[in-house]
């Protein structure tokens, strides 16, 4: 049976773009009209694609219906549809909880959250799946690294966690600006500085969880050039602050 995305957001793209350019996904997807620019844009470039103006419509065709709305409308676009047991219900809707969903889209019972982000579209980047679904993961493991979840207030600290994407892409724009402002042409600012944190990602990619902690002080050498910067961040309190800050945004999450 073909899968369901109701509302075509952003998130929504990226997950769609991600299974069809990099999961090998064959099967029809069916998605919502809203928000139609985008809608007619990913029907007309993928064939498997159908647009449907009536939600409902979706839910009577899919087998598994993923949830793409606004957190602040999800309950009430959910309470106006009718779902089957027999379906897999999978929301991308942020504070939203599962038994809040659950509530809304009974009798269907098989429910779960995930957080997608951007880098999915890639092929890329965590996927949290709260609870675990072997089904739902089978699904999604070719865009990105499933994290299976067993507790949802753990699912809300990675929600919260995933805040860090603009700050993360913030500092390699700062870092090309420094750059740039030296005098160094901008596109060679920018492909430096691309290239420095591209690195640096995959290299922690290939750590455990000790060696990630203790791969910081082993890039330091006494006196030099990492040693400045990194003891200069830490006397300004900003990894103190992130770490405050997070907190601060996982009490908005739960």
């Amino acid at each position: 049976m073909p899968t369901g995305f109701i509302g075509t957001g952003a998130i929504t793209e990226h997950v769609i773009v991600g299974l069809l350019e990099h999961g090998g996904f064959s099967d029809t997807i069916i998605i919502s009209e809203r928000s139609q620019p985008r809608s007619a844009r990913l029907a007309m470039r993928y064939s498997n694609i159908r647009v449907e103006a009536d939600n409902q419509a979706i839910v009577e065709q899919a087998e598994t219906v993923f949830i793409g709305t606004l957190p602040q409308q999800t309950l009430d676009v959910l309470s106006v549809l009718s779902f089957r047991e027999d379906q897999i219900i999978v929301s991308m809707a942020a504070m939203v909880s599962v038994e809040q969903v659950t509530e809304k889209v009974q009798p269907a019972s098989r429910v779960h959250r995930i957080i997608p982000m951007p880098p999915n579209e890639l092929g890329v980047g965590p996927i949290p799946i709260y609870p675990p679904s072997k089904e739902i993961e089978a699904i999604l493991s070719s865009i990105g690294t499933v994290v299976p979840v067993d507790h949802e207030q753990h699912f809300s600290t990675f929600s919260a966690s995933s805040a860090v994407m603009a700050t993360f892409f913030e500092l390699v724009a700062a870092n090309a600006r420094w750059i740039e402002s030296t005098g160094v042409p901008g596109d060679q600012a920018a492909q430096y500085s691309q290239a420095v944190f591209h690195s640096l990602a995959t290299q922690a990619m290939r750590l455990d969880a000790q060696q990630l902690q203790e791969i910081s002080a082993k890039c330091l050498t006494a006196g030099g050039l990492n040693e400045q910067l990194l003891h200069a961040t830490q006397r300004e309190g900003w990894f103190d602050e992130l770490s405050e800050e997070l907190g601060r945004i996982l009490d908005r999450v739960q």
